[in-house]
């Protein structure tokens, strides 16, 4: 057979049953080809699969792995092809992808960036649950953009949960409003009938009348029999304001715990410190704020993917076939390459971070 000849018969398909049983392997033809000055005219996706690695290796060495096209190649060899490019020249290859098959990531300020359309898509990597709720389920609440507030109802006592809590600081707040609202009027023990305010008419000497003055405040908010019978009474919108502090506190307490555990996570593939933001305008003129998190290493990502999915023809073996960082990563985690992100869900909010947040933001409400 003639160059020519050569030429044709591989680049129709026939290197099976015309070049191999001439040459033996798919290296020595090439080589034969670089000699002759033909290997240029040769359509080198159609380097049999299972001398493909082979192949690149050859090609390498006379530059012309560059050459080859993944969209061109068969499917068995796609892969094969992409990880060899990027182990010989990761910036143009993951450039390539980029520009080319994973479309959710930017070059950007010296390494890689997600689009984040919507912050809840990295829920997605978070382990779920069937019947309770999972790590997924919060960090999609975390993500979202309406403020979470888990809980509603946290507490059905004040006085144990916000005044024996308060430092000296907000009893003092505590106690001037107690006297600016009660200091010095006469209030009756027919409505008020704890021990407390009978001895307070007793000193006093005011039968059947006492006075919460600035010398037994203090002993009034010691006393949580007294206090709450005052709660349920003059100082009903006192109760309010301590309920809503409590719940302000404990909610607070809370998804600060989760926040963290949730941007912890993320932080194994992201930057979460790292976000960039541009400002592009629509179709309609209207202007919107795209968003950008850093990857920690979107090349050891995409080689471990490649690596997992080396030879496969499955459809979702392929980059192209997620199309997004996301998916990429979900793929390799449902493959058991990578781990779901995981935490332990808490029950209840951290009592001496509440306590902390209730003296916090006290004087806001009092």
């Amino acid at each position: 057979m003639n160059s020519q000849q050569l030429i044709d018969s591989f680049n129709d398909g026939d290197y099976d049953s015309d070049i191999g049983p001439l040459f033996g392997d798919v290296v020595n033809f090439l080589k034969f080809a670089n000699k002759h000055n033909f290997i240029d005219e040769l359509l080198l996706e159609n380097i049999p699969h299972d001398e493909f690695d082979d192949a690149l290796d050859y090609l390498d060495v006379i530059d012309k792995t560059s050459d080859m096209d993944y969209e061109e190649v068969p499917e068995e060899s796609k892969n094969t092809l992409l990880l060899y490019q990027l182990e010989k020249d990761p910036n143009k290859t993951l450039q390539y992808i980029c520009d080319r098959v994973v479309t959710d990531v930017y070059p950007m300020n010296g390494g890689y960036y997600l689009y984040v359309k919507d912050r809840t898509e990295l829920a997605g990597l978070f382990e779920t649950y069937n019947r309770e709720t999972s790590p997924h389920d919060v960090a999609e609440s975390v993500l979202g953009e309406d403020y979470w507030e888990p809980f509603w109802d946290t507490t059905d006592d004040v006085y144990g949960d916000v005044i024996e809590d308060l430092d000296d600081t907000n009893l003092g707040h505590l106690s001037n409003y107690i006297l600016k609202e009660l200091g010095n009027q006469e209030l009756s023990t027919e409505n008020y009938d704890d021990d407390l305010f009978h001895q307070l008419s007793d000193v006093q000497g005011t039968e059947g009348k006492f006075q919460i003055t600035k010398d037994n405040v203090m002993r009034l908010i010691k006393d949580k029999d007294a206090m709450n019978e005052l709660l349920k009474g003059d100082l009903s919108d006192l109760k309010s304001e301590l309920y809503s502090i409590h719940s302000n506190a404990y909610n607070t307490a809370y998804t600060d715990e989760i926040y963290k555990d949730v941007w912890d996570g993320i932080s194994e593939y992201f930057e979460p410190k790292s976000w960039e933001y541009e400002t592009k305008e629509r179709y309609d003129g209207k202007k919107i704020q795209h968003e950008y998190i850093k990857i920690n290493d979107f090349s050891q990502i995409i080689y471990d993917f490649l690596s997992e999915n080396k030879g496969l023809t499955y459809t979702e073996s392929f980059l192209e076939y997620w199309g997004s960082l996301i998916g990429i990563i979900t793929s390799l985690m449902k493959d058991g390459k990578y781990s779901w992100i995981n935490f332990r869900v808490p029950d209840y909010a951290d009592w001496s971070l509440t306590k902390k947040y209730v003296n916090d933001i006290f004087s806001d409400y009092i």
